[in-house]
């Protein structure tokens, strides 16, 4: 729940841009013929393809944002759920977020792994393997602490009532 002196005017302004945008973006696409989706695409994005291809384009590009949004907001330790949010529902988002990376790598060849990014960043493999390092790192700590506090607990005298 926001504090009553958070500003939220120009957050609820700006996602109802997103949202009118989007409903116009479905009013021109959700009847659009399927065989439609094969016709050349002139638009630079399409990179030479056809509508089909500026559509994964565009869908990619708006997950690209999301990552940049999200990245910001750990900066700034604005991550929702942080302090209040229960298990149930972080396992849930954590799952999903395991399943889109998984989802990311549908499709691709074993040497596409290991091909460096035009920018010089890691490899789709150095990426995962960061991603299942600190992963466990993390996780096993946790559960480390938990152990350790769980066995205080445990260790400690109990009253009677």
């Amino acid at each position: 729940m926001p504090d009553l002196t958070t500003k939220t005017g120009d957050v609820k302004a700006i996602i109802r841009r997103l949202q009118a945008s989007f409903n116009e973006t479905l009013e021109v696409l959700y009847d659009l013929p399927q065989d439609y989706l094969q016709q050349p695409c002139g638009h630079g994005c399409a990179r030479g393809g056809t509508a089909r291809d500026l559509l994964i384009h565009n869908i990619i590009h708006e997950k690209q944002h999301t990552g940049q949004i999200w990245s910001v907001r750990d900066q700034l330790q604005l991550l929702p759920g942080w302090g209040n949010q229960d298990l149930p529902a972080l396992l849930a988002d954590y799952y999903t977020s395991r399943a889109q990376l998984i989802a990311a790598l549908f499709g691709l060849a074993d040497d596409q792994l290991d091909t460096k990014p035009k920018d010089g960043g890691w490899t789709i493999r150095e990426t995962v393997e960061h991603v299942l390092h600190c992963d466990r790192d993390s996780i096993d700590a946790l559960h480390a602490e938990f152990r350790q506090t769980a066995g205080a607990v445990a260790s400690a005298p109990r009253r009677s009532c």
